[in-house]
């Protein structure tokens, strides 16, 4: 339990020095504004992803208890 607990307290102090690399050393410090932008490309790509299937699990876990969201592609269940 105790290596747990040590886990997550680094982990949560680490999240400032992860911001502090990531600003510093990745998009000020390139000097390349290239490489900011494929940071930023890759991130928003990562966070739709994320939340597409975050959607569709929660859609999943919600349609098993009767509550239907709205379909995102516009090709839902057919009535």
């Amino acid at each position: 339990m105790m290596a747990l607990i040590d886990f997550v307290s680094r982990l949560v102090g680490d999240i400032g020095r992860f911001v502090d690399i990531f600003l510093n050393d990745l998009i000020l410090g390139a000097g390349d504004p290239l490489s900011a932008l494929l940071v930023v490309v890759g991130q928003v790509l990562l966070v739709a992803s994320v939340g597409v299937l975050g959607y569709a699990a929660v859609g999943a876990l919600l349609g098993e208890i009767g509550v239907d969201l709205p379909s995102l592609g516009g090709r839902g269940r057919s009535e």
